[in-house]
């Protein structure tokens, strides 16, 4: 199931049992919307704040592959 087939809650509650290394590879590797963190940035973060962003991009994902994306 791809993460546009994913309810919020179940996005909600996958991202809850991701540690912190599989957060920061995914972080790492999203490409829309273009993120500019560096490693030694988010190695400062806790693995709940880590969580936070990586939904937060998630979400704004979905909106961008939905059409919904805010005009430049």
């Amino acid at each position: 199931m791809s993460m546009d087939d994913m309810s919020i809650d179940e996005l909600i509650r996958g991202l809850h049992t991701l540690d912190r290394n599989s957060c920061k590879a995914a972080l790492l590797d999203i490409k829309r919307p273009a993120l500019d963190f560096t490693e030694s940035y988010l190695d400062q973060m806790s693995t709940e704040r880590l969580r936070h962003i990586l939904m937060a991009a998630y979400l704004q994902a979905r909106k961008c592959s939905h059409g919904d994306a805010p005009a430049a």
